[in-house]
This record gives C-alpha cells, structure tokens and sequence, in this order.
C-alpha cells in the first residue's frame, strides 16, 4: 500500500548509529528545521522497553534534545502492548496524533516489531506519517521500517542461524522494498572480530544475502551518517561522516555524504550475493597462512564422502570421522601425511568388498587414483604406490 491519493507523507530521516553522541546533533537539527511550524517533538521509547535502563536511555533523549538543539522533547511510553492499560495506550496514541516530529532508536528491532505491530500506537504513528509528520528513526528502530527486518539480537546475541524477520514496511509506502542495514561499518570487534553490517560479520552477511526476496534491496547506513527520504522529491539525501551502501541486482553502490539518490536507484530485481573481498577480511584477522603440502588434495577425500551414495547418515559421519583422525594423526610429518589416510581408505574399501558394497568399494579406489595412487589387489590384501 503506498501513500494515499492526496496525502502529502512527511519526510523521513534514517540514522546508522551514534544517534545520541554529540557528533550527530547536526542531523537532528537538520531535520527538525526541516519542520514549517514550531517543533512538538516526540520520543518513542518502544525499541528499548525490554531494558532496565530503560528510563535511563529515555532521560538521555529528552536532554539531549534540550542541551544541544534546544527543543522540548516529549515522550510517548509504549513499553509493552501487552502490559500495557487502554488509558496508557490512549496517551501515547494521543501524544503521536499532537506530534510533527517522531523520534526513535536504541534497543532491539524484533522487540518494537512485537510491540508495534497491529497496535493503535503504530496505526497512528503511520497515520501521522502520511499526514505529514517528519520522523527520524535511528539504529535499532530504522531496521522496522523494511519491508524484512534484520533480528540482531536473535543471531548475534543468542546465535540463530541468519534469517530475515517480516518489517513494518513504512518504507514501502515510497514505493521502497528494503531492508535496512545500520551500523553498517561497524568496527567495535577489533582487530579479531567481524562486527560489520550491524554485527552479522562477512559470512553471516552473505547468507543473509541470499535469503532476500530478488526485489527486495539492502540499504546499508554507516555510523554517524543520516539518510533523509523526501516522498515528494522522490529522493534520498545522505550526510554525516560516513556513506551508504545500496546491494541491488547484485551490485553494489556507495553513495558518499552529500549525494542524493533517486528513489528508482533504490529498487533490485534480481538477487545475486555480493561477496565480501579477500582483502577486508584480512584486516579483521581472518587471513590464514597458505596449507600444507598435499593437505588440499587430502581434505578432498572428505569431500569424496560427503558426496558418496548409498550411505546413510551415521555410516558417512563414522568414515568421515575416520579420515578425519587419519589426518591429524598425520598433521606433523607433512612429507608422509598421506600414509595414514590411504591406509584407512583401503581398510574401508576391504570392508566394502566384504559388505558386497561392489559400487562403493569401486569408488573409493578411484578416489585414491585421483590422488595419484595406484591400487593393487593380491591374494593377500591391497597395496597402494605412488603412480
């Protein structure tokens, strides 16, 4: 559903991070002066009613509001729908309906997500969008807006495999299918570990990649940069200290502070994942020295395996475990590593042939004259020599 015939949809300001330092003051005053009448800010403090600071991050806005941009910020608490009494919610949907400027941010994204889904609050905060009110949505809070919204918490934190939760999808109202990447240049890890694109790391990224619809684009938001979408221009505008990164039709673009990116820049149609170069991911500690001699091509056995048929799955772990051993038994004498494991692959072929596992004994020997081995049968067992 886009923006209703004759509504004119304020405009919407994403932050990547660093929302209440005061480096980024320049990017809420910014969009408060976008505003034509005296501001009537409003502060949500959803995304972090789980936390038990969480009056503590609420007073941290309303100061800085009033300490560096010189402006009242109200707040419309709205910690837990579920909790939450019919005369709370009323004065929260009634402080969003008096507000021309919206502002949220840290905590989870999933948390908002189950707290303002379906809600009376949501309803009118998107209501108040379209009717004109400017939003800025920082961090965890500009993830919701996607139409797939990333589970931060869930994965980094309690380690779910990579899977992309349904937005709220106010983006797609513009006309955007999005998903929203903050903390993009994250580099709180160090040197040893990979916290870029909003914790996920290079691996995770590329996974998260792949589970997008084909339509669906990333929109990556570094620290300390801001991305303010005009409906009526039909344009993004980026500034602060950083850029940000657009993965659509398998490319990838870096808009710089100061550029504006029409909305038709925004859209993908076809999905192809993006892969993280070698060279960044050595300055994050993940460069390996180079392999043994002959360690790739005995690896390649286990691979071998994997792809056997007519195996079940207990009987391929335990020949798999076998190699495996064989090899770490093998790891110190690099010259003499592949004896073990060609020992062991004879010793299995033996009771294959036992087994009258004809086909699976006939494969295994030819994975050992692939290796470079010839195979011997006698009458009193095989033998193996280099070819």
């Amino acid at each position: 559903m886009g923006i209703p015939a004759g509504a004119k949809a304020g405009l919407l300001t994403l932050v990547g991070a660093g929302e209440l330092m005061p480096a980024m003051s320049a990017a809420h005053r910014d969009a408060l002066n976008q505003l034509r009448a005296p501001a009537r800010a409003l502060f949500l403090d959803t995304t972090a009613g789980f936390e038990s600071n969480v009056d503590a991050i609420t007073g941290k806005a309303v100061d800085y509001y009033n300490l560096r941009l010189q402006t009242k910020l109200e707040v419309a608490s709205y910690r837990h729908a579920g909790r939450a009494s019919a005369a709370e919610t009323a004065r929260a949907v009634a402080a969003v309906r008096a507000a021309n400027f919206i502002f949220a941010g840290p905590g989870s994204s999933t948390y908002a997500l189950g707290q303002w889904r379906g809600s009376p609050l949501w309803d009118a905060v998107v209501d108040a969008f379209l009717a004109g009110t400017h939003m800025l949505f920082a961090s965890a809070a500009s993830i919701t807006l996607g139409r797939y919204a990333l589970p931060v918490y869930e994965i980094f934190k309690a380690g779910a495999d990579p899977y992309w939760a349904d937005g709220l999808d106010l983006l797609g109202r513009l006309g955007l299918k999005l998903a929203v990447v903050p903390h993009y240049n994250d580099n709180s890890g160090g040197e040893f570990y990979d916290s870029r694109f909003c914790y996920m790391g290079a691996a995770r990224y590329e996974l998260l990649q792949a589970l997008l619809p084909a339509d669906v684009t990333i929109l990556g938001i570094d620290a300390y940069t801001a991305v303010r979408f005009d409906p009526q221009q039909r344009s993004a505008t980026v500034s602060g200290q950083g850029a940000m990164t657009v993965l659509a039709d398998g490319a990838v673009r870096v808009h710089a502070a100061g550029s504006t990116v029409p909305f038709d820049a925004l859209h993908s149609a076809q999905r192809a994942v993006v892969r993280v170069p070698d060279e960044a991911l050595r300055i994050y500690g993940y460069e390996y020295g180079e392999p043994a001699a002959g360690e790739v091509e005995l690896n390649g056995v286990q691979s071998f395996i994997e792809e056997l048929g007519g195996l079940d799955a207990a009987m391929r772990v335990e020949l798999l475990a076998r190699v495996a051993g064989a090899l770490r038994s093998a790891a110190p004498a690099v010259n003499g590593a592949a004896a073990p494991l060609l020992d062991l692959l004879l010793e299995l072929r033996c009771d294959l042939r036992a087994a009258k596992q004809w086909a699976l004994a006939d494969k295994l020997r030819d994975a050992v004259v692939k290796l470079g081995y010839e195979v011997q049968d006698t009458a009193t067992g095989s033998t193996w020599q280099p070819r």
